[in-house]
């Protein structure tokens, strides 16, 4: 994909028009009109500005053989250490998540078998906060991102 094509598509993605993206970026229509026909070259000032205001890289624009971001090796594999790091932090909500329900078990054993005031307090403010933590571990675990 050519620069034009993906100025267009970026363009487009977002809703905006050439006058809409001229104005963003402080040039002309006519510019942004002949960057998108190919008969024009944005500066490298301008190549900056748009891959900001996209969130891509100058990469992906100016390499014609990049369809994404995620075709650039270095965003490849951080994007795939990412997903490992997300991986990761879901096993420790999940392992979190065990752990508080056992806790929560044991508390429930606590109170049913207290013989005093002060343990069967003790053990239903362990069972309280044990379920709750379990519960926000749980809804941690399942969060999308």
């Amino acid at each position: 994909m050519t620069l034009p094509e993906k100025l267009i598509m970026l363009r487009k993605e977002n809703g905006w028009s050439q006058e809409e993206l001229a104005e963003k970026l402080y040039v002309s229509r006519q510019a942004v009109s002949r960057w998108e026909n190919g008969t024009a070259l944005p500066d490298a000032q301008n190549i900056l500005q748009i891959s900001k205001l996209f969130s891509v890289t100058t990469d992906y624009l100016l390499n014609d053989d990049y369809q994404s971001d995620t075709d650039i090796p270095i965003v490849r594999s951080a994007k795939q250490e990412a997903e490992g790091l997300l991986l990761k932090k879901k096993r420790t909500h999940l392992i979190a998540a065990i752990c508080f329900t056992i806790a929560a078990i044991a508390a429930i054993i606590g109170v049913t078998s207290s013989v005093t005031n002060i343990q069967f307090t003790l053990s239903c403010f362990a069972l309280a906060l044990s379920a709750g933590c379990a519960t926000a571990q749980l809804v941690l675990f399942f969060k999308k991102k």
